[in-house]
């Protein structure tokens, strides 16, 4: 088949999880003997499309015959709530039918509006996570600074009904998410796609390990990401530096605002900023922690933790999706005095460590690849396309 996978820009390095699931998905379909190209508003940063075979890239222009094209109602609205011309949601169209393109996939939440054009292609959202219950997930009913998230919440629930009629398929990663994308989206075609991890690239790194250290990675400018740091510095790592007073937890990640560097001023606290390659980084601290209390969809934190064979110690919320057996291969605790108890026992026992890092690194590989990904996302593409249900 001839896929088109529109996204508004591809970062390198890779700084949020809508980059990563681009490219490994776009990779795994060329893999599998599938055409693809990659189409954007911006150019892909040097690098984003390294091995990733894609046919072709281009970024998106427009010509006078796209001006012709109009939205009405609540799209045309939304059209302007995201400063989108629709005469590029058109010249999408247009782009497909010159590469004569079986699927368009459309990645990101601001990228529904460039679906609505007159379409011959199949016309996927991948969304990952659905975004009302993303909102929802992050309001805490005595928290004023959370409940901004309410009327995100309604922006966005009105925002995917607005456009639901302009899409045939939506991928995203959980089965809470699927049910989100149907009851309160309106979306009725909606596909299972959990996250892969490339295991060759994230594989554990020949590294000196420090003692007593824990480490965490991710966007820092995310909401859920804040707010598990939060928790797990304020309420677990008082408790933990207090008893080992050379412990270290390290923060990476991209974009860190005044929330996240007044976490790394704490005692016993350090943040690492624009990490470019975090395997070593990763791979020199003890524990990898993924204190997730918010937020839906699968954590690639947790999946690239256990693809470096980095022992997890993680909350139940960063567990979502992954449908883990009885006998887990990661340590999930919820109580802070049980986190800030495990801590410096796993601390404490690299026999326990180097068991827990070898099994979860089988785990991943076995159950998040991105082939298998890609597998389920083209059984219901070609469902789609058999059945005619556009």
């Amino acid at each position: 088949m001839k896929f088109v996978f529109f996204k508004h820009q591809l970062t390198f390095p890779r700084q949020a999880g809508h980059d990563v699931h681009t490219a490994e998905m776009m990779r795994a379909l060329v893999a599998k003997g599938h055409s693809v190209v990659f189409l954007s508003r911006r150019s892909p940063e040097p690098g984003a499309l390294d091995a990733v075979g894609a046919a072709a890239a281009e970024v998106l222009a427009t010509d006078a015959a796209d001006a012709a094209f109009r939205p009405q109602g609540l799209q045309a609205r939304f059209f302007s709530y995201w400063g989108i011309d629709p005469g590029y949601a058109a010249a999408v169209a247009r782009v497909c039918r010159r590469h004569q393109a079986d699927v368009l996939v459309a990645v990101g939440l601001d990228a529904l509006p460039y679906l609505v054009g007159p379409h011959d292609a199949l016309r996927v959202w991948y969304a990952a996570d659905e975004w009302v219950l993303h909102h929802l997930s992050q309001v805490r009913i005595l928290d004023r600074s959370t409940w901004f998230n309410v009327h995100d919440a309604a922006v966005k629930g009105v925002y995917q009904q607005a456009f639901a009629r302009s899409v045939d398929r939506v991928w995203v990663v959980t089965d809470r998410d699927r049910w989100a994308a149907r009851w309160i989206a309106g979306i009725r075609g909606v596909d299972v796609v959990p996250n892969g991890v490339d295991t060759d690239y994230f594989s554990p790194r020949a590294v000196e390990e420090r003692p007593n250290t824990a480490v965490f990675w991710g966007r820092l400018d995310f909401g859920p990401n804040i707010q598990g740091l939060e928790w797990f510095v304020r309420t677990v790592w008082p408790a933990v530096h207090r008893a080992r007073p050379d412990a270290l937890f390290r923060i990476i990640g991209f974009k860190p605002g005044e929330a996240v560097r007044r976490l790394a001023a704490q005692p016993g606290v350090a943040l690492e900023a624009d990490v470019v390659d975090l395997r070593d980084a990763v791979c020199s601290h003890a524990v990898a922690v993924v204190p997730m209390v918010s937020g839906l969809g699968i954590k690639n934190k947790l999946l690239e933790a256990a693809a470096l064979g980095r022992p997890v110690l993680c909350t139940s919320k960063a567990t979502l999706g992954l449908n883990l057996p009885p006998n887990a291969p990661m340590i999930v605790a919820n109580d802070p005095g049980e986190w800030a108890a495990t801590l410096p026992a796993l601390w404490d026992d690299s026999a326990r460590r180097r068991v827990l890092g070898d099994a979860v690194r089988r785990w991943v590989i076995e159950r998040h690849s991105w082939a298998s990904a890609a597998d389920r996302a083209l059984h219901g593409v070609e469902a789609a396309l058999t059945s005619g249900a556009r």
